[in-house]
């Protein structure tokens, strides 16, 4: 069941990202990423602001928190900062089912969503691929540097 995240699940959602994080991203980037990657925007605090004044959105299997995503602004866009499910829970559908319904909590009329992704995380870039994703037609006025790119998902909610 994927629901809309509360206070109460802040050290669930915190326990998703330090599982996830060091599978997601080993061998991709340098231990000191993963471990500020998750001193930034895993910490407690982080967490919480995501949940109050973002769109954060969980996936349950029984009493069990497997997944998360979470969604805010950067400027005139909507942005996808998050989707991960544990490692013992991936290839069940639970990511798509993460992805329609931060789609669906979008409001009415947004035109596209957005995602930024290292540049050689290749599972990742397949799965978004997979579910529509591809170039941006415009993008927030952030540099990404070498490592990221940028993902758009149009949205046609005409």
């Amino acid at each position: 069941m994927i629901r809309r995240a509360e206070l109460s699940d802040v050290d669930a959602v915190r326990a998703i990202g330090v599982r996830t994080w060091p599978v997601a991203y080993g061998g991709l980037v340098a231990d000191g990423f993963i471990t500020d990657g998750l001193a930034q925007w895993w910490s407690r605090e982080t967490v919480e602001r995501g949940i109050t004044t973002g769109v954060t959105l969980v996936a349950e299997d029984g009493d069990e928190l497997v997944g998360m995503t979470g969604l805010g602004r950067q400027g005139d866009f909507w942005v996808m900062w998050k989707l991960y499910v544990l490692p013992g829970h991936q290839g069940r559908g639970i990511g798509k089912a993460l992805l329609d319904a931060a789609v669906a909590a979008l409001p009415e009329g947004t035109p596209e969503l957005l995602l930024d992704v290292l540049v050689t995380n290749e599972k990742a870039i397949g799965f978004y691929r997979s579910q529509g994703f591809g170039e941006p037609r415009r993008v927030p006025d952030r540099e990404l540097g070498d490592d990221l790119m940028w993902m758009s998902l149009d949205l046609d909610r005409t």
